[in-house]
């Protein structure tokens, strides 16, 4: 069965990174969306989708954009994608397909096992929001001073529960 992904999630996610006008412009929100549409948890692994998401990404944006990689943003301001954007922006559309999966012990076990395999803030994000209370209170702390440890904070902070204030 095919995951339930709508072009408008792709296109909110998408859109910080591309800009309106890109998005418009070109049909790239709608092959990502069938792409992670057609994604089924006993055909695939997330890390196979994740590297074949990633590789659409490099080589669309690579030929929208001329080989410049660079788009105009709603603020006007011009970005060029280096493969560090673009390794966020694919985890943000895993992100996606994350939200969407069904919060059971299987789905849990593909997505910690996939979280501890590979560097995603959207999988910890799920992780921390839809299976909870499949950790302990310790496990749960780690994961929070973790996420602390390595990402920034404009990456978290409208998801993560500020921190508790020392006793």
């Amino acid at each position: 069965m095919a995951m339930p992904i709508e072009k408008t999630d792709v296109e909110r996610v998408l859109r910080p990174w591309l800009g309106s006008l890109f998005l418009n412009a070109h049909p790239l929100a709608a092959l990502i969306t069938e792409k992670l549409s057609s994604y089924a948890p006993y055909r695939q692994d997330l890390k196979s989708l994740h590297d074949e998401l990633e590789v659409l990404l490099i080589t669309r944006l690579n030929s929208l954009t001329n080989g410049t990689l660079t788009v105009i943003l709603d603020n006007y301001r011009s970005r060029r994608l280096g493969q560090a954007a673009i390794a966020e922006m694919t985890d943000d559309l895993m992100g996606v397909v994350f939200d969407r999966l069904t919060p059971f012990s299987a789905n849990f076990i593909k997505l910690n096992d996939y979280s501890l395999r590979n560097e995603s803030l959207s999988a910890l994000r799920v992780l921390y929001q839809k299976y909870a209370s499949y950790y302990t209170p310790e496990e749960l702390d780690c994961m929070v001073g973790m996420i602390r440890s390595v990402y920034p904070p404009e990456r978290y902070q409208t998801w993560l529960r500020p921190q508790k204030p020392s006793q």
